[in-house]
């Protein structure tokens, strides 16, 4: 003898076949999409052999640049390859910073040189000075390079090191920080 189903059954049956299908075997009907580079990483500009020059508001050089390769994003961040600038003189001469590697963060102005960073300028007295650090970040809205890494430095009468420097290209200043170490040597007269 044989049973009949009952109806209310198959109206249970139905939803959940339905629902399993969904769960499980309409993903496989779709081919699968290729993903999107990650956004976040991918240049929107890539640029080799970059030379720049930055002018303020009255058309004066804040700093002039040039890199290996220049990546810009949508943010307005920036990565550099093998970065050179050339700050307006502090003391007698522009001072020329160089780095392996450099950086702007996104919506601002400010560069970080990531290093070793060597700088040649001058001393506000005018004495040639060479510096070191391992970074340095140079802000052309204040017209100022500064760091809060150690720095080494030598110059024809001083040499030494400090933790931190800030030099002005306005005020002509170079200030040392802290943890000051200088070597003086006497000037031939």
């Amino acid at each position: 003898m044989m049973q009949r189903i009952k109806p209310y059954l198959v109206w249970l049956t139905v939803p959940l076949m339905l629902g399993a299908w969904l769960l499980f075997g309409s993903r496989s009907l779709d081919p699968e999409s290729p993903t999107a580079p990650d956004a976040a990483v991918a240049p929107r500009y890539s640029l080799r052999g970059v030379q720049w020059t930055r002018l303020d508001v009255n058309g004066q050089r804040e700093f002039t640049a040039e890199a290996e390769s220049a990546d810009y994003f949508d943010d307005e961040s920036a990565r550099y390859e093998q970065l050179k600038m050339n700050v307006p003189k502090i003391g007698s001469v522009p001072w020329r910073l160089t780095s392996p590697k450099g950086s702007a963060p996104a919506h601002e102005k400010r560069i970080l040189m990531d290093g070793p960073v060597d700088i040649t300028g001058a001393w506000p007295d005018g004495e040639a000075l060479v510096a070191n650090t391992p970074q340095l970040w140079v802000d052309p809205v204040n017209h100022q390079i500064n760091t809060d890494a150690g720095v080494t430095f030598d110059s024809d009468s001083r040499s030494g090191q400090a933790k931190g420097l800030k030099a002005d290209w306005d005020k002509q200043t170079v200030q040392l920080l802290g943890n000051v170490r200088m070597q003086y040597v006497p000037r031939k007269r």
